[in-house]
């Protein structure tokens, strides 16, 4: 069973934190420090750590052997999704005892009340009380990038007062680093907003593109020359932060759209024919407003609604029947139109999990990798809890801002304040808003 550990961790695409040096430890016989680093992992819902955990346990690597202990961190692998461990476990439950299964079934409830991460991240849909923008400065596009051919993004998040001017700003994720950032800030710091009755806190992602076009083959040269998703896959963090941004660097240059489908098997190997720019369709239809999924016939006919928006200014309220013209080439559709007269009509694809760049963001943040940890923790509070456990000074600054304007005032000023200790500036200006 001793191979089923490194097995795993080849045969499985959801690797996890400080596997790497868990696994060296292990190798060189050093299993005290192998279950340390383990466990470690194991409050991050490190499916990997936990069955790793439960063979030690069974095989009596640096312990004594523990079938009730072996049996618990098996359940917990089940759970978490380990592609191993329901077999393994059915196969150690018919040899154990009564006796053994109900203090394994004890020491499972443990584990899972230790768990910090319980489910997937996945990007939040838009909030619709946020303030409408009145003024949005043009991001110039930086020469030298323009001319290099350079494209990336920028991810912002800030603080919009109450008369709609942006009062602190801060650069979530970027790629490539120290591009793009200097005229995004310079930008959103002139954006105004509806004034409103609150202060609000904001994140834009804006994307630097000089053409709407991915090269699959250099793509995939580029992951192949430098092992990128191998070395993902295999667990190391930093290259599973890059692939993050890879993939969302990718998402910014294809016109096509993608719905990460948890019901997918996650791809053993990356498919970037998924960026291969379809065929946009035009809608046959007018007085449409709001935004819908919709299923299409080869011949352009509207068979189904998936999903839809539909604004209350809409005349159509239901697409099924109508007609979209242009070159067909997938059978789901977003239909979307929020202002001016054109309806845009956008492939949308069904993927992968692990084609997405949140998965493997995430993956990094079970890893260890903290800016991956802050960048989820914009995202989930799970990961936003996680880092205020740590400390974080950039997490306490943000998290205490939103405290605040929740109406936590008294708690969100020690976030702020023990921020400002540990010399994280924006939390300056935002304790000024405040005051």
């Amino acid at each position: 069973m001793k191979k089923w550990i490194f097995l795993a961790l080849f045969s499985c695409a959801n690797v996890q934190a400080g596997m790497l040096e868990g696994l060296s430890a292990y190798e060189q016989k050093n299993y005290t420090e192998a279950q340390q680093h383990f466990a470690k992992l194991v409050p991050l819902a490190n499916e990997l750590a936990a069955f790793n955990l439960g063979l030690m346990a069974f095989q009596g690597k640096g312990q004594e052997q523990d079938i009730p202990k072996a049996l618990a961190y098996f359940m917990l692998a089940t759970q978490l999704e380990h592609p191993q461990a329901k077999d393994v476990l059915e196969m150690l439950k018919a040899k154990a005892s009564e006796q053994q299964i109900e203090q394994a079934t004890q020491y499972y409830e443990s584990l899972q009340q230790s768990l910090v991460i319980v489910t997937p991240s996945e990007m939040p849909e838009k909030d619709l009380n946020s303030p409408k923008p009145v003024k949005r400065t043009q991001v110039k596009y930086p020469k030298d990038a323009a001319m290099n051919g350079v494209f990336g993004y920028v991810m912002l998040r800030f603080l919009v007062n109450e008369q709609g001017k942006v009062t602190a700003i801060d650069t979530l994720d970027t790629y490539p680093e120290k591009t793009f950032e200097k005229v995004s800030l310079q930008a959103v710091k002139n954006w105004r907003y509806e004034p409103s009755d609150r202060k609000h806190l904001l994140k834009v992602r804006l994307d630097f593109s000089l053409n709407r076009d991915v090269n699959i083959s250099s793509v995939q040269k580029i992951t192949d020359e430098h092992k990128l998703w191998d070395y993902a896959a295999a667990g190391a963090p930093q290259y599973q932060a890059l692939l993050g941004t890879f993939l969302s660097l990718l998402t910014v240059q294809s016109t096509n759209r993608f719905f990460y489908d948890p019901k997918l098997p996650l791809a053993a190997t990356p498919d970037f024919s998924i960026y291969r720019n379809l065929a946009l369709l035009k809608a046959n239809f007018k007085d449409f407003w709001g935004d819908a999924v919709v299923r299409v016939a080869k011949d352009g006919t509207i068979t189904e609604q998936i999903s839809a928006n539909i604004e209350e200014r809409s005349e159509i309220k239901n697409l099924v029947g109508l007609t979209l013209r242009g070159k067909v080439e997938t059978d789901v559709y977003r239909v979307s139109r929020k202002t001016g007269s054109t309806i845009h009509v956008i492939p949308s694809l069904s993927v992968s999990r692990s084609m997405s760049g949140i998965f493997w963001w995430e993956q990094a943040a079970k890893n260890g990798d903290l800016s991956a940890q802050r960048i989820m923790a914009a995202y989930n509070e799970q990961w936003e809890d996680y880092l205020l456990s740590k400390a974080d000074a950039e997490v306490m600054a943000w998290t205490g801002t939103r405290l605040i304007l929740e109406g936590q005032r008294d708690k969100g000023m020690v976030l702020l304040d023990q921020a400002i200790a540990k010399q994280y500036a924006p939390a300056k200006e935002m304790k000024k808003q405040f005051m």
